[in-house]
């Protein structure tokens, strides 16, 4: 059900690459930002024992961009996941198997 995790959005399926860069368009971070947000969520689902589908974390991590959007300066987003994470947790997820 759920595939695994690769460390950089180039190296997801067309498909997911697309949908990660139509996320981006809608913010002001750079691609390197985007895949260090997204990196940090994934090590922080694995310190916890769990995992999620990419489309999740996709979601996560957009809606910590477009929550902090108005912000300036603009924080950095992996710091902003940190925050959410620690505050919110995640749903969607499941034990790692």
């Amino acid at each position: 059900m759920f595939k695994e995790l690769m460390n950089k959005i180039s190296q997801l399926c067309p498909t997911e690459q697309k949908a990660w860069h139509d996320s981006m368009l809608d913010h002001c971070y750079d691609i390197k930002d985007w895949e260090d947000a997204r990196s940090t969520l994934i090590n922080l689902l694995t310190i916890e024992n769990r995992q999620a589908e990419e489309k999740s974390i996709r979601s996560y991590v957009s809606c910590c961009a477009e929550a902090v959007s108005g912000s300036l300066p603009l924080p950095e987003l992996s710091a902003t996941v940190e925050d959410f994470f620690a505050r919110y947790g995640m749903e969607d997820t499941i034990p790692e198997v």
